[in-house]
């Protein structure tokens, strides 16, 4: 094949240069034809028409070289964006630089951050912490549980005045307690016994007696407290108070009274006012018409005395009588003349019987 000028190729030497069958001098011709300076449109338009006639040339019978078209476009698609080996690459003025804002891209750190770390975060839990703190120390200082006082009797009566100057005379065998000071809203005292109250009127500090299982409610009034079993009685002298169970309450005025019967887990209004409820605080003791039974129910009460009928029809007897702090041996004899029976005594238990003692 005559050599051909360095301007023009030979389709027949391309066709054998895309199927890999040049030697290194074909190569090489190849090669600086590629790297010539044409335009992009002229360099796809002709090798286009390579591309063709390395296709045909794959169909004559008499071709001298047969050509794979798949692999030659792969090869031609990867040499022409080789560099020529020997021919160095035609030097070109730079570009302007193109400038664009970069955007902003946090750093890991900052990406990363939890929302706790945040400053807005940080600067709110700084307030809220100074506002704690600032609470803390203007806060006013609470009500510090005050110191609880105990008063006792055996077989003396006593009598206290109260941190609110409410006064209570507390009977034998009895004991209060309460505190040194009272809370700012309200009074609370705890009673196991028998007691007389005379409360300091304050409307603003209801008084409460807690006994067994009720509770005495009241602003101001005087009353008595009888409590030395599960059964609780009230009677009030003056003023108004709330007594209340578990299950129910009842409202005492003056000269009313109520007991609550543990057993039966109920509360009892009695139908008329027993001035000898009050009779530890009084002195006086009033039986008008009274039965017997009752006198000694009331003895018993109020002498915390162990006296007993010889026989139940001796209850039925009534008996009048009234009593100024007597004491107690005084009002058996007196009431033992005036029915006609034996005082009988065995150590501390006393019998009223109608036959000679044994």
């Amino acid at each position: 094949m005559p050599d051909q000028p360095e301007n023009r190729i030979d389709d027949d030497l391309l066709g054998k240069y895309l199927a890999g069958e040049t030697d290194a001098t074909e190569s090489e011709r190849v090669r600086r034809w590629l790297g010539q300076d044409h335009s992009e449109r002229q360099e796809f338009d002709r090798f286009e028409k390579i591309w063709n006639t390395a296709g045909s040339l794959g169909q004559k019978p008499n071709a001298r070289i047969p050509v794979d078209t798949d692999r030659a476009w792969q090869q031609m698609r990867g040499k022409m964006r080789a560099q020529p080996a020997k021919e160095p690459e035609p030097v070109r003025p730079a570009p302007e630089p193109l400038i664009k804002p970069l955007p902003i891209d946090p750093s890991p750190t900052v990406r990363k951050m939890n929302w706790w770390q945040s400053p807005v975060w940080a600067v709110a839990a700084m307030a809220v912490l100074l506002s704690g703190l600032l609470w803390f120390f203007l806060r006013e200082p609470t009500e510090a549980p005050a110191a609880q006082l105990m008063a006792v009797t055996t077989d003396q009566k006593v009598e206290k005045i109260l941190p609110d100057g409410s006064k209570v005379l507390l009977n034998q065998n009895s004991k209060l307690s309460y505190p040194e000071k009272f809370a700012s809203d309200s009074r609370e005292v705890q009673l196991d016994g028998e007691a007389f109250f005379e409360v300091k009127p304050d409307p603003t500090k209801p008084f409460r007696i807690h006994v067994r299982q009720t509770t005495v409610q009241v602003l101001g009034t005087s009353f008595s407290i009888r409590a030395y079993t599960n059964d609780v009685r009230v009677a009030v002298r003056t003023g108004k108070v709330k007594f209340s169970a578990p299950h129910q309450a009842v409202t005492l005025v003056k000269n009313e009274q109520a007991t609550f019967n543990a057993v039966k887990d109920t509360l009892i209004r009695a139908p008329k006012f027993d001035a000898n409820a009050m009779s530890f605080q009084t002195g006086r003791l009033v039986f008008e018409r009274e039965p017997l039974s009752k006198v000694v129910e009331t003895l018993n009460e109020v002498y915390h005395a162990d006296i007993h009928l010889a026989h139940a029809e001796l209850g039925g007897r009534q008996f009048n009588g009234n009593f100024n702090d007597e004491k107690l041996d005084f009002i058996l004899m007196t009431t033992a003349d005036a029915m006609h029976l034996n005082i009988c005594r065995d150590g501390k238990r006393i019998t009223l019987d109608d036959q000679p003692c044994k």
